[in-house]
Formats: structure tokens, sequence, C-alpha cells
């Protein structure tokens, strides 16, 4: 299934590189491969992560090594990425 991101994602996304990069650009790169092995896991198996219990339809992915995670739903034949935060953010799923 293809898998396309919303532009608070990309946004998300953007912010996160850029802040690992002036850490240590090694480090986001490794977490811009994550995300791409993730993308295409979801793309794979969509209906394979937990669905969040306060939202039905959105499901999350735990980012294992990062303290982030992805938000996405499954929608007209495709997955979409709907937010990627830092797991100690009070519930995301509220702008969604």
């Amino acid at each position: 299934m293809r898998v396309r991101f919303s532009r608070l994602a990309l946004a998300e996304l953007s912010e996160i590189l850029a802040d690992l990069a002036a850490k240590d650009p090694g480090a986001a790169k490794r977490f811009e491969l994550r995300i791409r092995q993730i993308s295409k896991r979801i793309g794979q198996f969509p209906h394979g992560f937990q669905e969040v219990a306060e939202r039905p339809g959105i499901r999350r992915v735990p980012l294992v090594r990062y303290p982030h995670i992805v938000f996405y739903k499954i929608f007209g034949g495709e997955v979409i990425v709907l937010r990627v935060v830092h797991g100690a953010r009070r519930e995301p799923w509220e702008n969604l």
C-alpha cells in the first residue's frame, strides 16, 4: 500500500532531523533510515500496528531506539502518516 506523509508529519520530521543533525549528523541519518524502514513496513502491513484506543482508525508505531511515535491512518487505499512526535508529548492525537 502506498504511504504518504501529511504536511504536518513532514514538518515534524524535518524539525526532528534538523535538531538531530545539529547535534549528531550520523544520528540524523540513522533516524531517517529508521523512518524509511517503518514507512515500508507500514505499507506492507498497514493493519499490523496498534490502534490508538482514544482514536479509532488511528494507528501508532513506536520507533525502537528513538523516543518518537509515528501515527497514521488507512484511508482510500493508502496509508497517511499524520504525525511524527516525541513519545513524551501529551495526547498528540488531539490535533489529528
